[in-house]
Formats: C-alpha cells, sequence, structure tokens
C-alpha cells in the first residue's frame, strides 16, 4: 500500500530532492577531492528528467485524478507552489493547480519504473464556452487558455456580438486576446451629398455734387458724403480778394471713379451730380457628391477644394503654412449586423473671407468662413439621413445723412446715402451607407467616358462636331444592361482578355 502524502511532508520531500539535484550538479562540475589522502575518488552520475511527457491540464485551484495500471511507490512534484499531489488510492494520484504555470511531476511504480508527467495549470474554460454558447448562440468561437490569458478564435454575426463575448471574457481575466472575426460583408460606401445655396441682396442710393462758376459768383458748394466721386475744386491760386473770386476745378477734369453709377451736369451752371444707385442680386451654389469606401471601424476622409498661403514670421525670416478650404467629409462607420450602420460623419464647407482678412509682413491673409457639423446616427444599409437646417441669415443696413439738409422731403435724398445688403446661406447634407464588396474579375464597372468617339475630320470641319457619332447603340450606355455586367454581355463570349476593367485587350495587352 502507498502511504498517503500529506502536503506539508511533500514539500519537505521537495527541498530534499532540490538539494541532492544542487550537490549532484555540483559534484559533476568538480569531481570530489580525497577524504584521507590516498582514498579513491568518490564517481557521480546526473541523470536528467526528460523534457517532455504526458500534458496534464489542471484548472487553477481545481483537481484531476490520474489512474495507473499497476501500484504507484512514490510521486514527486518539482514546483509545489503550482501544483500538489496526493495519493488517493494504490493506483491513483490527485493533482490539485494552485496558481499559474508548468511544472513536472514524477512517478515510481512497481517494477521499478518511471512515468513522467507535464503539469500545466491554466484558468478553467468550461464555464465560459457555457456563458458564450447562451449569450450568443449564433457565434462559432473557441476560447483556449495560455496560463492566466485567453485566446478567443471563431466567427461571429456582427460587432456587437463580438464585443459581448470580450466582455464575458474578461470577467474571468484581464488578459485576453481577440482573434474573434466578424462574419459577412465589411466594407462600407458611403454616398454623400454635399449642397449649399447662397443668396444675397443688396440696395444702395447715394448723391454727390457740386456747383460753382460764373454763374454762381457768391458761392459754391460740394457734397463730398460717402465719397462717391470725391470733388477737387477751390479758389484759383491767383485770383485778388478785391474782385470777383473764380472757383475752378482740377486742371484734368474731375475723372470718374468706378463707384458712381450715373452722373449729371449743367455746364453753364458750372453744376454736376453723381449717383451711386444699385440693386444686386447674387445666387451661388455648392455641389459636391463625395463617394467613400472603408473597412469598419476605419475613417475615411475627403477634401474637394484647395488651399492658401499664410506667411507666419519667423526670428530671421518668412515661412509659408498652407490652410486648406473646400468641402470636407469625415466619416467613421461600424457594421452592427447585417441590416444596422452605426455612422459618425462629420462634413464641413470652407471657404476664404477678404472681407476679415488682416496684412501680415505686407501679405494679405484672408478669413476663413465655415460650416461644419458632427454627428452619429445608426440606420439601415442603403438608407438615407438628412442634415438639414443648417441656414445662416445676415442683414445690414447703413442710413448717412447731412443733418437738417438731409430731412428735407424729397430734395433730402440729394444730401444723403443708404445701403442694405442681406445674405442668407444653407447647407443641406444627404448620406446613404451602403454594404459593398470587391467586384470579380469577371464584372465591369462603367467608366464615364470611355464611349466617347474622337471624330473625324470631316465631322470636326465641316460638322463642328468635338465628339464622333457612335455607329451602334453602345452597350455600356444601353439602359438594358445593369452596371455590373458580364463581359460577355458587352463583347461577345469570344472576349478572354480585358484591358483592366474597360474592355477587350488586343495583341500582347491584357492577359
Amino acid at each position: 500500500m502507498i502511504p498517503k502524502i500529506n502536503i506539508a511532508e511533500h514539500r519537505r520531500y521537495a527541498r530534499f530532492w532540490v538539494a541532492v539535484a544542487a550537490m549532484g550538479m555540483a559534484a559533476a562540475a568538480a569531481p570530489c577531492a580525497d577524504a584521507q589522502g590516498g582514498a579513491p575518488p568518490v564517481e557521480i552520475t546526473v541523470t536528467h528528467v526528460p523534457g517532455t511527457g504526458q500534458l496534464v491540464n489542471v484548472p487553477v485551484n481545481k483537481s484531476v485524478l490520474v489512474d495507473f495500471s499497476v501500484p504507484v511507490r512514490e510521486v514527486r512534484i518539482a514546483n509545489p507552489e503550482i501544483a500538489d499531489v496526493a495519493a488517493t488510492a494504490p493506483n491513483q494520484v490527485m493533482v490539485t493547480g494552485r496558481s499559474f504555470g508548468t511544472t513536472k511531476l514524477v512517478a515510481w511504480v512497481d517494477g521499478g519504473a518511471q512515468c513522467i508527467f507535464d503539469v500545466a495549470v491554466d484558468l478553467d474554460l468550461e464555464r465560459l464556452q457555457a456563458s458564450i454558447r447562451s449569450t450568443v448562440p449564433r457565434a462559432r468561437v473557441a476560447a483556449n487558455s495560455v496560463l492566466n490569458t485567453v485566446v478567443l478564435t471563431g466567427t461571429v454575426p456582427d460587432v456587437e456580438a463580438a464585443s459581448h463575448i470580450a466582455e464575458i471574457a474578461r470577467i474571468y481575466t484581464n488578459n485576453v486576446i481577440n482573434h474573434v472575426r466578424v462574419a459577412g460583408v465589411q466594407q462600407v460606401l458611403l454616398r454623400c451629398t454635399v449642397a449649399e445655396v447662397n443668396r444675397s441682396a443688396t440696395r444702395q442710393l447715394g448723391f454727390n455734387g457740386w456747383i460753382a462758376g460764373d454763374n454762381v459768383r457768391d458761392m459754391f458748394f460740394v457734397n463730398q458724403l460717402d465719397g462717391i466721386n470725391p470733388v477737387n475744386i477751390g479758389a484759383a491760386a491767383d485770383a485778388l480778394v478785391t474782385r470777383r473770386v473764380p472757383f475752378l476745378t482740377d486742371r484734368s477734369g474731375l475723372p470718374l471713379t468706378s463707384t458712381p453709377t450715373l452722373s449729371f451736369g449743367f455746364p453753364r451752371v458750372q453744376m454736376q451730380i453723381f449717383v451711386q444707385a444699385l440693386r444686386e442680386n447674387g445666387l451661388l451654389k455648392i455641389l459636391a457628391e463625395p463617394n467613400l469606401v472603408t473597412i469598419s471601424g476605419q475613417e475615411a476622409e475627403f477634401l474637394a477644394g484647395g488651399e492658401f498661403p499664410v506667411p507666419v514670421p519667423q526670428r530671421d525670416s518668412v515661412t509659408i503654412e498652407y490652410r486648406e478650404f473646400g468641402v470636407r467629409l469625415r466619416f467613421t462607420p461600424a457594421v452592427l449586423s447585417e441590416s444596422v450602420i452605426r455612422l459618425r460623419v462629420a462634413p464641413e464647407v470652407s471657404e476664404p473671407d477678404y472681407s476679415s482678412a488682416v496684412t501680415l509682413s505686407g501679405f494679405v491673409v484672408p478669413g476663413l468662413i465655415q460650416r461644419r457639423v458632427e454627428t452619429s446616427v445608426e440606420l439601415g444599409a442603403g438608407q438615407t439621413f438628412a442634415i438639414g437646417g443648417l441656414l445662416s441669415e445676415r442683414v445690414r443696413s447703413v442710413s448717412r445723412k447731412v443733418p437738417a439738409l438731409g430731412d428735407i422731403p424729397i430734395l433730402g435724398a440729394l444730401f444723403s446715402s443708404v445701403e442694405f445688403q442681406s445674405q442668407e446661406t444653407e447647407l443641406v447634407v444627404l448620406v446613404t451607407p451602403e454594404l459593398v464588396e470587391p467586384l470579380a474579375p469577371t464584372q465591369i464597372a462603367y467608366i464615364p467616358g470611355e464611349g466617347v468617339v474622337p471624330p473625324t475630320d470631316a465631322e470636326l470641319f465641316i460638322e463642328n462636331r468635338i465628339e464622333g457619332r457612335v455607329a451602334q447603340q453602345d452597350p455600356r450606355t444601353d439602359p438594358q444592361y445593369a452596371w455590373p455586367v458580364q463581359p460577355a454581355e458587352l463583347y461577345g463570349p469570344a472576349v478572354y482578355r480585358l484591358r483592366g476593367p474597360v474592355g477587350p485587350a488586343g495583341g500582347a495587352e491584357g492577359g
């Protein structure tokens, strides 16, 4: 019968065997010296434990039974802090996991045979597998343990299921390696339409004028309100104050600037009136239709615009930096399931604003007008949502008049200036996400302009046509074909070589 081995005795035996092994290694390193001068040296032989043996997996804080076909005489464990061993019957021992790690188990049985085992103490994943099956029944996920780390492999139907499985695994351990793959299409095409309408209206009315000369001997009058057309008029330099003082204009006359829209005068009276009367209506429409493709969870960005330079003064020089403007679109999709896409989208429309420009080191740097929105929504593939109501309205009205004279009914308009400006800006963004897959090599996508035929000399010089006539109906523009189509539908069944995605290749092309 094999006596039962308690834990204290077992650990004492283990320390003994470790000490014996250390002594043996030291003896192997240096032969024993003579004890009494002429006595022969002691011969020592070191036997190494085999590197591998039968594997015994033990969950931490749990036990497994190892049965033998013959009685067991003795068992030893290399590291009692990782696992304990105890005899429960003549032909059976129990191995209990204490902490994560690996160690060796050596058993001696009747007949002198020696059995060596590798003991690995890992996590208990049976309950974890049951939790995964009950939470996400459609998932095909396997949980494997490496010491205190859980490795998840397999496929799940959507991103949300993968997140739930990872959260369940973290209940058992904080060390989780997630190799779970989401099944299905994970590429998202975003069809976006950005439209901005800018309406402006301006109304102006102002008067300038002067009267002086021989027909008005005792006075002159100049109206310079708003400086519509500045007047250079005054007394002659050589006139005597004892006589009538003539008032003269500039030698080159009074040139019209670009500001007045109307001017009239009376030469014999020497009077001229400058009128600024303007009504202006403006309409600006900005439209961009970017299409972007990205993988679920990755950000995509689109910019249709340009850059303008901005000087940056340094200690001894001036460097140039560039700021971007135009229609920008950033979006990050997350495919939650086959029918739900979570979308974070951030469209932006910007343009230079020279009304708020500043002058820096001799450079005129414009400001930047920006309209930006950022939001997150959930919708199905092919559904569309609109971001509207981004309306900006500005009204500016200015009235200037000469006191008293500008308040005279009817005639007061000659001594006043009024200006009214209004501007409305509205931005609308339409967004449609779709799940897409790459085209197969046998499919062809339509390329705009591929059906353009160069004109012949007769069509170009006689008929003034910049595009030639198509001899027959081009199947790429025929509505009976739905894109993408098979090459045989366009070019016949004998075509096997293609030039990229656009059509058949000839000679050594394609392949």
